[in-house]
Protein backbone atom coordinates (compact mmCIF):
# COMPACT_ATOMS: atom_id res chain seq x y z
CA UNK A 1 0.00 0.00 0.00
CA UNK A 2 1.61 3.28 -1.23
CA UNK A 3 1.08 5.49 2.11
CA UNK A 4 1.19 9.35 1.53
CA UNK A 5 3.87 11.42 3.61
CA UNK A 6 2.19 14.23 5.52
CA UNK A 7 4.57 17.50 5.21
CA UNK A 8 4.97 21.02 6.45
CA UNK A 9 3.86 24.19 4.41
CA UNK A 10 5.89 26.60 3.54
CA UNK A 11 4.58 29.93 1.72
CA UNK A 12 7.13 31.52 -0.16
CA UNK A 13 6.65 35.08 -1.76
CA UNK A 14 9.47 36.04 -3.94
CA UNK A 15 10.18 39.48 -4.62
CA UNK A 16 12.32 40.58 -7.45
CA UNK A 17 13.13 43.53 -9.59
CA UNK A 18 12.81 42.24 -12.90
CA UNK A 19 10.82 42.89 -15.62
CA UNK A 20 11.50 41.19 -18.71
CA UNK A 21 9.31 38.66 -20.21
CA UNK A 22 10.25 35.23 -21.71
CA UNK A 23 9.04 33.68 -24.67
CA UNK A 24 10.02 30.19 -23.31
CA UNK A 25 9.27 28.91 -19.73
CA UNK A 26 12.84 28.66 -18.15
CA UNK A 27 13.54 26.14 -15.60
CA UNK A 28 16.66 26.54 -13.08
CA UNK A 29 18.28 25.50 -10.05
CA UNK A 30 17.29 28.22 -7.08
CA UNK A 31 18.42 28.63 -3.50
CA UNK A 32 15.90 26.90 -1.52
CA UNK A 33 18.32 26.85 1.30
CA UNK A 34 16.52 28.71 3.76
CA UNK A 35 13.51 26.34 3.29
CA UNK A 36 15.58 23.46 4.30
CA UNK A 37 13.60 23.16 7.60
CA UNK A 38 10.22 21.75 5.82
CA UNK A 39 10.24 18.73 4.36
CA UNK A 40 8.17 20.04 1.26
CA UNK A 41 6.96 23.43 -0.13
CA UNK A 42 6.07 25.20 -3.36
CA UNK A 43 5.71 28.69 -4.18
CA UNK A 44 4.17 31.17 -6.83
CA UNK A 45 5.24 34.31 -8.09
CA UNK A 46 3.09 36.71 -10.62
CA UNK A 47 4.18 39.58 -12.55
CA UNK A 48 4.08 41.79 -15.58
CA UNK A 49 6.17 44.06 -17.12
CA UNK A 50 4.14 46.90 -15.11
CA UNK A 51 4.59 45.19 -11.58
CA UNK A 52 7.41 47.39 -10.57
CA UNK A 53 6.80 50.74 -11.40
CA UNK A 54 6.59 53.40 -9.43
CA UNK A 55 6.03 54.45 -6.19
CA UNK A 56 7.83 51.73 -4.60
CA UNK A 57 6.82 48.68 -7.00
CA UNK A 58 2.95 48.98 -5.52
CA UNK A 59 1.57 47.04 -7.90
CA UNK A 60 3.76 44.44 -7.31
CA UNK A 61 3.17 44.96 -3.80
CA UNK A 62 -0.69 44.72 -3.91
CA UNK A 63 -0.50 41.98 -6.44
CA UNK A 64 -2.46 44.07 -8.93
CA UNK A 65 -1.32 43.55 -12.78
CA UNK A 66 -1.80 46.34 -14.90
CA UNK A 67 -2.28 45.22 -18.68
CA UNK A 68 -1.60 47.89 -21.52
CA UNK A 69 -0.86 44.89 -24.41
CA UNK A 70 -2.13 41.34 -24.09
CA UNK A 71 0.69 40.57 -26.62
CA UNK A 72 2.80 40.55 -23.63
CA UNK A 73 3.07 37.95 -21.09
CA UNK A 74 1.99 37.69 -17.59
CA UNK A 75 5.03 35.94 -15.81
CA UNK A 76 4.22 32.95 -13.58
CA UNK A 77 7.21 31.84 -10.97
CA UNK A 78 6.61 28.20 -9.55
CA UNK A 79 9.29 26.82 -7.81
CA UNK A 80 8.71 23.22 -6.01
CA UNK A 81 11.16 22.07 -2.95
CA UNK A 82 11.58 18.44 -1.37
CA UNK A 83 11.17 15.40 -4.38
CA UNK A 84 10.48 15.74 -8.00
CA UNK A 85 6.96 16.33 -8.96
CA UNK A 86 4.05 16.29 -11.46
CA UNK A 87 1.66 19.50 -11.63
CA UNK A 88 -1.31 20.77 -13.08
CA UNK A 89 -1.72 23.96 -13.47
CA UNK A 90 -5.27 26.14 -14.10
CA UNK A 91 -6.28 29.42 -14.58
CA UNK A 92 -9.63 31.70 -13.66
CA UNK A 93 -10.76 34.60 -14.55
CA UNK A 94 -13.49 36.43 -12.62
CA UNK A 95 -13.06 32.82 -10.92
CA UNK A 96 -14.49 31.31 -13.99
CA UNK A 97 -12.08 28.86 -16.33
CA UNK A 98 -10.34 30.04 -18.76
CA UNK A 99 -8.26 29.02 -21.85
CA UNK A 100 -4.49 30.22 -21.64
CA UNK A 101 -1.29 29.76 -23.41
CA UNK A 102 2.34 29.32 -22.14
CA UNK A 103 4.92 29.91 -24.74
CA UNK A 104 3.94 32.58 -27.50
CA UNK A 105 3.82 29.91 -30.03
CA UNK A 106 2.01 27.81 -27.83
CA UNK A 107 -1.91 27.12 -28.09
CA UNK A 108 -4.79 28.22 -25.76
CA UNK A 109 -5.96 25.58 -23.07
CA UNK A 110 -7.74 24.86 -20.04
CA UNK A 111 -4.44 23.18 -18.23
CA UNK A 112 -0.93 23.20 -18.51
CA UNK A 113 1.20 20.38 -17.54
CA UNK A 114 4.76 20.06 -16.78
CA UNK A 115 7.58 18.21 -14.33
CA UNK A 116 9.70 20.19 -12.24
CA UNK A 117 12.50 18.26 -9.94
CA UNK A 118 13.52 18.95 -6.60
CA UNK A 119 14.95 22.34 -6.27
CA UNK A 120 13.70 23.95 -9.52
CA UNK A 121 11.74 26.84 -10.20
CA UNK A 122 9.79 27.53 -13.72
CA UNK A 123 8.79 30.75 -15.41
CA UNK A 124 6.04 30.18 -17.43
CA UNK A 125 5.30 32.87 -19.98
CA UNK A 126 1.42 33.11 -19.67
CA UNK A 127 -0.94 34.75 -22.44
CA UNK A 128 -4.39 35.05 -21.70
CA UNK A 129 -6.79 34.95 -24.36
CA UNK A 130 -7.40 37.77 -27.18
CA UNK A 131 -10.40 38.01 -26.34
CA UNK A 132 -10.48 39.33 -23.33
CA UNK A 133 -12.32 42.84 -23.25
CA UNK A 134 -9.59 45.32 -21.87
CA UNK A 135 -11.72 47.30 -19.75
CA UNK A 136 -12.80 47.34 -16.04
CA UNK A 137 -11.07 45.54 -12.96
CA UNK A 138 -10.71 41.76 -12.42
CA UNK A 139 -9.42 38.79 -10.54
CA UNK A 140 -7.03 36.02 -11.84
CA UNK A 141 -7.00 32.93 -9.72
CA UNK A 142 -3.97 30.66 -10.89
CA UNK A 143 -4.12 27.10 -9.39
CA UNK A 144 -1.11 24.23 -9.30
CA UNK A 145 -1.93 20.94 -8.45
CA UNK A 146 0.63 17.62 -8.03
CA UNK A 147 -0.61 15.59 -10.77
CA UNK A 148 -3.34 13.68 -11.91
CA UNK A 149 -2.00 9.90 -11.77
CA UNK A 150 -2.35 10.15 -7.79
CA UNK A 151 -5.56 9.17 -6.18
CA UNK A 152 -6.48 9.37 -2.82
CA UNK A 153 -8.85 5.90 -3.06
CA UNK A 154 -4.76 4.59 -4.08
CA UNK A 155 -3.55 5.99 -1.07
CA UNK A 156 -6.03 5.20 1.08
CA UNK A 157 -6.31 8.22 2.72
CA UNK A 158 -7.17 12.33 1.90
CA UNK A 159 -4.68 14.57 0.50
CA UNK A 160 -4.61 17.26 2.68
CA UNK A 161 -2.04 19.19 0.98
CA UNK A 162 -1.67 19.04 -2.73
CA UNK A 163 -0.10 22.39 -4.29
CA UNK A 164 -1.22 26.00 -4.39
CA UNK A 165 -2.93 28.66 -5.34
CA UNK A 166 -2.58 32.57 -5.96
CA UNK A 167 -5.25 35.40 -6.67
CA UNK A 168 -4.32 38.60 -8.20
CA UNK A 169 -6.21 41.90 -9.73
CA UNK A 170 -5.74 42.39 -13.47
CA UNK A 171 -6.77 46.78 -14.58
CA UNK A 172 -6.07 47.84 -17.32
CA UNK A 173 -6.22 51.34 -17.03
CA UNK A 174 -3.00 53.08 -14.81
CA UNK A 175 -4.83 55.42 -13.50
CA UNK A 176 -7.75 53.72 -12.51
CA UNK A 177 -8.72 54.83 -8.64
CA UNK A 178 -12.02 53.23 -7.82
CA UNK A 179 -11.51 49.43 -8.41
CA UNK A 180 -14.81 47.97 -8.19
CA UNK A 181 -15.31 43.94 -8.79
CA UNK A 182 -18.36 42.89 -9.27
CA UNK A 183 -19.52 39.59 -8.80
CA UNK A 184 -21.75 37.51 -11.13
CA UNK A 185 -23.74 34.99 -8.36
CA UNK A 186 -25.53 36.26 -5.16
CA UNK A 187 -24.03 35.35 -1.93
CA UNK A 188 -25.89 33.30 0.50
CA UNK A 189 -26.44 32.60 3.90
CA UNK A 190 -25.25 29.44 5.45
CA UNK A 191 -27.56 26.49 7.17
CA UNK A 192 -25.68 26.35 10.00
CA UNK A 193 -22.91 27.64 12.32
CA UNK A 194 -20.33 26.53 14.47
CA UNK A 195 -18.79 29.10 17.35
CA UNK A 196 -14.94 27.83 16.75
CA UNK A 197 -13.14 28.26 13.65
CA UNK A 198 -11.87 25.67 10.97
CA UNK A 199 -9.12 25.43 8.12
CA UNK A 200 -12.15 24.70 4.86
CA UNK A 201 -13.35 21.04 4.48
CA UNK A 202 -15.88 19.31 3.00
CA UNK A 203 -17.92 16.53 4.01
CA UNK A 204 -20.92 14.65 4.75
CA UNK A 205 -21.73 15.94 8.04
CA UNK A 206 -25.64 15.64 7.33
CA UNK A 207 -26.46 16.45 10.90
CA UNK A 208 -24.46 18.43 11.64
CA UNK A 209 -22.50 16.50 13.64
CA UNK A 210 -19.52 19.00 14.36
CA UNK A 211 -21.77 21.19 16.17
CA UNK A 212 -22.39 18.47 19.32
CA UNK A 213 -18.24 16.92 19.22
CA UNK A 214 -16.48 19.82 18.33
CA UNK A 215 -14.44 17.80 16.15
CA UNK A 216 -14.76 18.30 12.31
CA UNK A 217 -15.74 15.47 9.87
CA UNK A 218 -13.40 14.34 7.58
CA UNK A 219 -14.37 13.79 3.59
CA UNK A 220 -14.40 10.70 2.40
CA UNK A 221 -11.84 9.03 1.27
CA UNK A 222 -13.30 7.59 -2.06
CA UNK A 223 -17.35 8.66 -2.72
CA UNK A 224 -18.79 6.37 -5.26
CA UNK A 225 -21.44 7.57 -7.37
CA UNK A 226 -23.19 7.11 -11.06
CA UNK A 227 -22.25 9.11 -14.47
CA UNK A 228 -23.34 12.67 -14.40
CA UNK A 229 -24.99 12.12 -10.57
CA UNK A 230 -25.23 15.24 -8.37
CA UNK A 231 -23.79 14.42 -5.43
CA UNK A 232 -24.42 16.53 -2.04
CA UNK A 233 -21.33 17.37 0.28
CA UNK A 234 -21.46 19.71 3.42
CA UNK A 235 -19.27 23.01 3.55
CA UNK A 236 -17.19 23.99 6.20
CA UNK A 237 -15.41 27.57 5.83
CA UNK A 238 -14.03 30.42 8.34
CA UNK A 239 -12.97 34.30 7.33
CA UNK A 240 -9.81 35.17 8.75
CA UNK A 241 -9.63 36.48 12.23
CA UNK A 242 -12.35 37.52 14.72
CA UNK A 243 -13.72 38.92 11.37
CA UNK A 244 -16.95 38.57 9.30
CA UNK A 245 -16.47 38.17 5.52
CA UNK A 246 -17.47 37.06 2.44
CA UNK A 247 -16.01 33.97 0.83
CA UNK A 248 -16.14 31.98 -2.39
CA UNK A 249 -16.26 28.55 -2.89
CA UNK A 250 -15.10 27.00 -5.65
CA UNK A 251 -14.65 23.08 -6.75
CA UNK A 252 -13.03 20.84 -9.29
CA UNK A 253 -13.46 17.09 -10.47
CA UNK A 254 -10.78 15.59 -12.28
CA UNK A 255 -8.84 18.83 -12.75
CA UNK A 256 -11.58 20.18 -14.54
CA UNK A 257 -13.86 23.34 -13.30
CA UNK A 258 -17.14 21.79 -11.59
CA UNK A 259 -20.30 23.98 -11.12
CA UNK A 260 -20.96 24.63 -7.38
CA UNK A 261 -25.37 24.41 -6.76
CA UNK A 262 -25.62 24.58 -10.82
CA UNK A 263 -23.72 28.02 -11.05
CA UNK A 264 -19.66 28.80 -11.27
CA UNK A 265 -19.09 28.98 -7.65
CA UNK A 266 -20.79 29.85 -4.70
CA UNK A 267 -21.24 33.24 -2.58
CA UNK A 268 -20.94 32.70 1.56
CA UNK A 269 -21.58 35.19 3.96
CA UNK A 270 -19.44 34.20 6.99
CA UNK A 271 -20.29 35.36 10.32
CA UNK A 272 -17.94 37.13 12.89
CA UNK A 273 -15.81 34.57 14.34
CA UNK A 274 -17.31 31.22 13.61
CA UNK A 275 -17.63 28.85 11.00
CA UNK A 276 -20.31 28.52 8.19
CA UNK A 277 -21.67 25.27 7.24
CA UNK A 278 -23.77 24.70 4.33
CA UNK A 279 -24.42 22.38 1.28
CA UNK A 280 -23.27 21.95 -2.14
CA UNK A 281 -23.97 19.90 -4.94
CA UNK A 282 -21.58 18.68 -7.74
CA UNK A 283 -22.23 16.36 -10.65
CA UNK A 284 -20.28 13.79 -11.55
CA UNK A 285 -18.42 13.37 -14.87
CA UNK A 286 -20.11 11.46 -17.32
CA UNK A 287 -17.30 8.59 -17.89
CA UNK A 288 -16.38 6.26 -15.45
CA UNK A 289 -13.68 6.87 -13.95
CA UNK A 290 -11.62 8.24 -10.41
CA UNK A 291 -11.45 11.88 -10.29
CA UNK A 292 -9.94 14.00 -7.72
CA UNK A 293 -12.41 16.43 -5.98
CA UNK A 294 -10.92 19.51 -4.98
CA UNK A 295 -12.22 22.38 -3.82
CA UNK A 296 -11.05 25.68 -2.80
CA UNK A 297 -12.38 29.20 -0.61
CA UNK A 298 -11.46 32.58 -1.37
CA UNK A 299 -11.85 35.33 1.20
CA UNK A 300 -12.61 38.90 0.16
CA UNK A 301 -13.33 37.51 -3.40
CA UNK A 302 -14.49 40.76 -5.29
CA UNK A 303 -12.44 43.39 -3.01
CA UNK A 304 -9.09 44.90 -3.95
CA UNK A 305 -5.97 43.12 -2.74
CA UNK A 306 -4.45 44.94 0.05
CA UNK A 307 -0.47 43.72 0.27
CA UNK A 308 -0.60 45.10 3.93
CA UNK A 309 -3.58 42.43 5.20
CA UNK A 310 -2.90 39.15 2.46
CA UNK A 311 -4.49 36.87 5.34
CA UNK A 312 -7.59 38.82 4.38
CA UNK A 313 -7.32 38.03 0.92
CA UNK A 314 -6.47 33.82 1.54
CA UNK A 315 -7.32 31.36 -1.12
CA UNK A 316 -7.55 28.08 0.49
CA UNK A 317 -7.79 24.46 -0.60
CA UNK A 318 -10.10 21.87 1.21
CA UNK A 319 -8.54 18.38 1.46
CA UNK A 320 -8.47 16.03 -1.48
CA UNK A 321 -10.53 13.08 -2.13
CA UNK A 322 -11.48 10.96 -4.82
CA UNK A 323 -14.92 10.72 -6.78
CA UNK A 324 -15.00 7.16 -8.15
CA UNK A 325 -17.87 7.01 -11.06
CA UNK A 326 -19.14 3.36 -11.50
CA UNK A 327 -22.59 2.31 -13.95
Amino acid sequence: MKKLILILIAAIIIVTGCTTHNTDPKIEKWDNTKYEQFSSSVGIDVFNEHSFNEPANSNKINRTLYISDLTKPITVKFNNNGKDRDFVMNVYYDYRPITFKINENGHYDQSYRFKLGDGYEIALPMYLPPDVKMSGAHKLFITFNIGSEIHAKELNQIIPWYGASIVQDIVFESSLKNVDFIPQAESTKPANESDLQYDYTLNQDYDFRILKTGVMPSPPVTLTVKPQEKFKLMYNVSYPGNKAGQVLIMATVGFKSATVNDKPYLLVDVPESKTAIGEINLVAPKTTGLYEVISYSINSPFEKIDGKSLEDFRAQAAPRFTLEVKD
